[in-house]
């Protein structure tokens, strides 16, 4: 026999390739039959929400969401059809003709030109992250898979996996995410020539948008596509292809409250570390406790920095200086707004959270609270005048200072006028008397949570720094009545499924008796008085608030931080560098008020806009009664008769003779060098049910004033109207008692820890007497002593025995019970 023919041998060969794929086919299909289908997991953004649900952040490796089947149009599901697999409903998972035709395209052209893969094949190569490689195992691998998905789901089931999974350029994976980007609409709503669009950008995801006229010449080919198919008709067609190509512009990328949404990221780590780990591919939904609408407000506010300051040139490339906001519901602790720095792309340092810094004056509120909590009433006076104590430099004393030349006000200043006009003197000597250790162990428990110095007196002035974060936590603690709250981001955590993973329940803790932390609130309000020049005068915000300046050595921190029963919020400016000096536009010292006060005024106002003005509600442990004290400079001081607010039980005796039983008192009154005027020293009868409160056609000469108001201070001669707050006498010149901004003279405190050297440095060489007080494990704040008020006078203080019922006899005095007080 001879060799077959040439014919008979090519038919042979055929014979056998169609038998051997054949054969493989067969292998595939049975293999696919017993080998299970491994379980994708498909990349899916996680979503950020604010507090009324509404996105602030989306954090993804591949930008997707994934559209339910009823979501998905079927104009889209026709147009992806048409355009990538018309025989999709019609094989089952390879379509043996359109490979065919993409074969002979590429072999006629020479190159690549067409793609011969089905729907299912490009699902089974994305949904595995299967390579592009030509190799045989990954052939297989995706066959296999292709196989497997054919058996497994519905036609309509892969075709809405594909939908999900593929990408359409511009970041957008799956078409809920394209049909935001391109045309800034839910999937649902695409109208036919928008979902041919979609479809004609599969082929080429980063081309077709970059390129109007091409991207509507394939979007015009998929629609006559559809119309050849008969999925639409002609004049459908037509009518979609004669609207114009209209797609929303790319967006810059920003993220919105980046550095709470970067806050989040690191809560997440501690909270849910198992979300942390998948938080760009889970697709989680973080419910938090930002209002976009606040945080937009303190945007805004912020970015007013460079109309109150100077710029001081950049460190390290970043500009100076810098500033923080961080606003807190004082009844949660949830955050309302955060920023962190000027710019996050080129300060990601989130100093609202990171940067310690010394708070100045910021932190006297919680000396006054320690103060006001041994039952102090807020009428007793200090002498603003020098003083010294051991602990100074060089084994020198060390002599407290106030802002400004000569630096003293060398007149009494009661609690009130104290805090109103931020007075350093004043504010050590009442550290001297709580001491250190009492304040640092009460700003714990009210919320600060950095190493606090508990030997040096120039704690009262802020020496310890703090986060604008913590000051803001510890405040709220005052704004919510004695309550300290957690500051907290996350709500809730859900999966993609919606089943909840973790779920934040706010919790508060009673730290103070909610009538100290009234009393301090109501002495803060004085800091927004022009009657008292309060170093905040000028930051209203049409509504009872409550707040305190803060300025460091040489204004290199500048502080303000404030509250209503709604919102309390702490903004701080700075340099990174620790040295420069934040200066006013003009080149001068900048304060609190003027600089950080600006922000926080301008933020709780859009903040708070539309919402009901409150006031706190006053505890029935606070009592309002008329009262002695000492006012006026130290060449003329003068009794002052005027109503306050007071602890229950803790309401001064009804003379001025009383107030001199107080040995620093006495003191003070040798250093002015004459004794007080204005009213006759001698006891004054007490109503039975009002201790403190003088019977009407029974007053003094410059008595307290009628009516439940507060009257003005030192004034002599006459009841005042109740509508005013008790302040200083019109026209008079209390020895300096002027606000940051205007007055007589400035007063903003300007601690001066160490004379001639930095705050920061030698703090072991300034020691103040010992303390005497317990150690810190017990309950320093006076928040519930012992009934029995048996610490007599209160801290630092001889005060002598308990005053007799009948409020004692002419020439005797009672002496008033200044114990702690009893909740």
């Amino acid at each position: 026999m001879g060799r077959p023919s040439l014919a008979r041998r090519v038919a042979r060969w055929a014979a056998l390739a169609v038998i051997a794929l054949a054969l493989m086919g067969a292998g595939v299909v049975a293999f696919a039959a017993v080998t299970p289908l491994p379980k994708p997991e498909v990349p899916q953004a996680t979503l950020i929400y604010d507090v009324d649900g509404r996105v602030v952040a989306s954090l993804y490796r591949q930008n997707r969401q994934l559209a339910r089947p009823d979501e998905i149009p079927a104009s889209l599901r026709q147009a992806v059809v048409a355009a990538e697999d018309a025989r999709f409903y019609r094989h089952h998972g390879f379509d043996l003709v359109a490979i065919g035709r993409a074969a002979l395209r590429n072999l006629q052209a020479g190159r690549i030109v067409e793609g011969g893969s089905s729907i299912t094949q490009q699902l089974a190569r994305t949904l595995y992250d299967l390579s592009l490689e030509r190799t045989f195992d990954r052939k297989f691998r995706e066959a296999l898979l292709t196989v497997k998905l054919e058996m497994r789901y519905s036609k309509d089931e892969i075709l809405t996996m594909y939908l999900n999974q593929v990408y359409f350029g511009r970041g957008a994976y799956g078409a809920k995410v394209a049909a935001q980007e391109y045309f800034g609409k839910p999937l649902p709503r695409l109208t036919l020539a928008e979902s041919a669009t979609l479809a004609a950008f599969i082929r080429g995801p980063e081309l077709y948008w970059r390129q109007p006229d091409r991207a509507k010449a394939r979007r015009d080919w998929v629609l006559s596509r559809m119309a050849e198919l008969g999925m639409i008709s002609p004049a459908e067609a037509r009518r979609a292809q004669a609207e114009p190509l209209v797609l929303r512009p790319p967006d810059e990328g920003e993220v919105r409250a980046p550095y709470f949404v970067d806050y989040v990221r690191d809560r997440l780590a501690a909270t849910a570390p198992e979300v942390a780990a998948r938080l760009y591919t889970g697709g989680f939904r973080i419910y938090t406790t930002l209002d976009l609408d606040m945080q937009t407000a303190a945007e805004a506010a912020v970015a007013r920095l460079d109309q109150v300051v100077a710029p001081l040139g950049e460190h390290q490339g970043v500009p100076q200086p810098q500033v923080a906001l961080v606003a807190l519901d004082p009844a949660s602790g949830g955050i309302r707004a955060m920023v962190g720095g000027r710019d996050f792309a080129t300060t990601p340092l989130n100093r609202a959270v990171h940067a310690r810094r010394q708070p100045g004056s910021a932190f006297k509120p919680f000396l006054y609270t320690a103060v006001l909590a041994s039952g102090e009433p807020i009428t007793t006076p200090v002498a603003c005048r020098v003083r010294q104590y051991p602990g100074g430099a060089g084994g020198e004393p060390y002599t407290p200072r106030d802002y400004g030349d000569p630096g003293y006000h060398d007149a009494f200043l009661d609690i009130r006028r104290a805090v109103a006009v931020s007075d350093n003197v004043v504010a050590v000597e009442w550290m001297d008397r709580v001491k250190p250790r009492r304040v640092a162990a009460l700003a714990r428990r009210m919320g600060i949570t950095s190493p606090l110095t508990t030997q040096h007196l120039t704690l009262a002035l802020g020496e310890s720094a703090v986060t604008p974060l913590e000051l803001a936590r510890a405040y709220a603690t005052l704004a919510n009545l004695g309550l300290r709250v957690e500051p907290f981001a996350i709500l809730r955590i859900e999966d993609r499924d919606g089943h909840v993973l973790f779920r934040r329940e706010p919790r508060a803790e009673r730290v103070i008796a909610p009538e100290v932390a009234w009393l301090v609130t109501d002495v803060l309000k004085s800091v927004f008085d022009p009657a008292y020049d309060g170093t905040a005068r000028a930051l209203g915000i049409g509504r009872p608030a409550a707040g305190k300046t803060g300025t460091t050595d040489a204004s290199r921190d500048v502080w303000f931080v404030g509250y209503t029963p709604d919102l309390v919020a702490a903004v701080w400016i700075g340099s990174d560098d620790f040295a420069q000096r934040v200066l006013l536009p003009g080149g001068a010292g900048a304060t609190g008020s003027s600089t950080a006060g600006r922000i926080w005024q301008a933020f709780m106002r859009a903040a708070l806009d539309g919402l009901p003005a409150r006031d706190w509600p006053r505890p029935e442990g606070v009592v309002r009664a008329s009262a002695c004290t000492l006012t006026g400079s130290l060449d003329a001081p003068r009794f002052q008769w005027r109503e306050e607010w007071f602890l229950a039980g803790h309401v001064p005796a009804p003379n001025c003779l009383a107030l001199l039983q107080d040995p620093h008192v006495r003191e003070d009154l040798a250093a002015a060098g004459q004794a007080p005027r204005g009213l006759v020293p001698l006891p004054l009868p007490s109503l039975p049910d009002g201790p403190g409160l003088l019977p009407e056609g029974n007053l003094p000469r410059g008595g307290p004033a009628q009516g439940g108001g507060a009257t003005g201070g030192d004034r002599a001669g006459g009841a005042v109207p109740p509508e005013e707050r008790p302040g200083p006498e019109p026209g008079r010149d209390d020895r300096g008692t002027g606000g940051e901004e205007g007055g007589p003279r400035a007063t903003e405190a300007e601690p001066d820890p160490t004379p001639g050297q930095p705050p920061a440095a030698g703090h072991g060489a300034r020691r103040p007497p010992d303390s005497g007080v317990p150690p810190e494990g017990g309950d320093p704040t006076g928040a519930h002593p012992d009934p029995g008020g048996q610490d007599g006078a209160g801290p630092g203080s001889d005060r002598g025995a308990e005053a007799p019922a009948d409020g004692g006899r002419p020439g005797e005095p009672p002496v008033p019970d200044r114990g702690g007080h009893v909740p």
